[in-house]
């Protein structure tokens, strides 16, 4: 269920997701039509990681913590400028540790007046505490319903540009089922959409399916970047996370082959777990 990201918020893959993802919103922004943003399993916007939940799995101390604790120069452009986010996010009244933003005030934040933002949690406190992190903005919209449904409801938006993230809590290797098959619809909607697809790297059948079923489901243009920090045989529930995108910019892939390997090297110190930047599907 989507409120026990507390327990993960800031981590390593928090921090993989959050810098591609303001690569992709900073991409929409450089003209001037309006973009849509629909974040399908946007989670409550704002985490304390000083509270309990955080703390106790301290995943924060090797994810946004090391970012935060770089020296000055060491970071690449796009993590700086994440960095910088989150340090703005907090604002003068809490650090970012207390005040450590997920990904729909990320976006909210790098938005313009006139792009439209839906955000859909289907849990009533998590989209209550959602409201009170994103407030009353015009053209920003806090759902109450299941993210896949809104797949439907929502595409193709009326803007024709923009991106969707589907951020799924993965469960169950069932989940990536349910993702494909958004996906597939979502694509059948909206062929020209950016789509953004976060899942987790583990020993499970899950991901080695997800891309097979992927492969052959006809979707096109599909690109893959992974980073983790353990080793591929390592007995942990999550060694590491990809991000699949759909109909990425243009020269994505050749910033993304730059970014992840000095990225890697600030999540993991010790060198291990690896990067990798693959097209799974073409043209």
């Amino acid at each position: 269920m989507n409120y026990r990201h507390a327990y993960h918020a800031g981590n390593f893959a928090d921090v993989f997701k959050h810098v591609v993802l303001m690569m992709l919103i900073e991409h929409l922004t450089k003209k001037p039509a309006p973009f849509f943003f629909l974040d399908t399993h946007a989670g409550r916007g704002l985490y304390d990681l000083s509270e309990a939940q955080a703390q106790r799995s301290g995943e924060y101390k090797n994810g946004i913590g090391r970012l935060l604790d770089a020296t000055r120069g060491t970071l690449p452009d796009e993590a700086a400028a994440y960095v910088q986010l989150v340090r703005a996010s907090a604002g003068r009244e809490h650090s970012a540790i207390t005040a450590y933003p997920g990904s729909p005030l990320i976006v909210a934040r790098m938005r313009r007046p006139t792009d439209r933002l839906v955000l859909v949690e289907k849990h009533a406190k998590e989209a209550d505490a959602l409201r009170s992190a994103v407030g009353r903005g015009r053209l920003i919209s806090v759902l109450e319903t299941d993210g896949y449904a809104s797949l439907k409801a929502h595409l193709p938006p009326r803007e024709n540009r923009g991106l969707v993230l589907i951020d799924p809590p993965y469960e169950s290797d069932l989940e990536f089922d349910q993702v494909l098959a958004g996906l597939e619809l979502a694509c059948q909607r909206w062929p020209t959409g950016t789509f953004m697809v976060w899942y987790p790297l583990t020993q499970r059948a899950g991901p080695l399916r997800f891309r097979r079923d992927l492969e052959r489901s006809g979707i096109r243009k599909v690109l893959d970047a992974s980073l983790s920090v353990l080793p591929d045989d390592a007995q942990v529930g999550m060694q590491g996370s990809g991000l699949v995108i759909v109909n990425p910019p243009w020269q994505l892939d050749a910033r993304l082959q730059q970014l992840l390997p000095p990225l890697h090297a600030l999540l993991s110190p010790e060198g291990l777990g690896r990067t990798q930047v693959e097209w799974w599907v073409g043209e």
